[in-house]
């Protein structure tokens, strides 16, 4: 997976020359309304300008395992220990790369 960067200058150190910007950031809640996949789902769309029900083509799924990422980063605490973990999570969404943090916020870079 490729580094999003936001115009840091940073690219260069990784050898990455693709300068990406960010057009759309929204926070997940563990305790909130939506579920992650929703949340990213409704990101998406939102940079698109369609309803999160017209978002067809890639499908998420084939794109990330969205299971496997909020087990990592937001999953339940087992026998009192936290499970919580900490990092960033990229993916490429057809022209969009996506970022998921572990803090929760998702990014939407073009």
């Amino acid at each position: 997976m490729t580094r999003a960067s936001e115009g840091n200058g940073d690219n260069a150190e990784r050898g990455d020359d693709v300068q990406r910007t960010l057009v759309h950031q929204t926070r997940y809640e563990r305790d909130g309304k939506h579920d992650l996949t929703t949340m990213i789902v409704g990101a998406i769309a939102d940079t698109r300008g369609i309803s999160p029900t017209d978002l067809k083509d890639p499908v998420l799924y084939d794109c990330v395992d969205i299971d496997s990422l909020e087990d990592a980063f937001f999953g339940p605490n087992i026998s009192g220990q936290s499970r919580d973990g900490v990092g960033t999570v990229e993916f490429q969404f057809g022209d969009y790369q996506i970022t998921v943090n572990s803090n929760g916020w998702i990014s939407v870079y073009e």
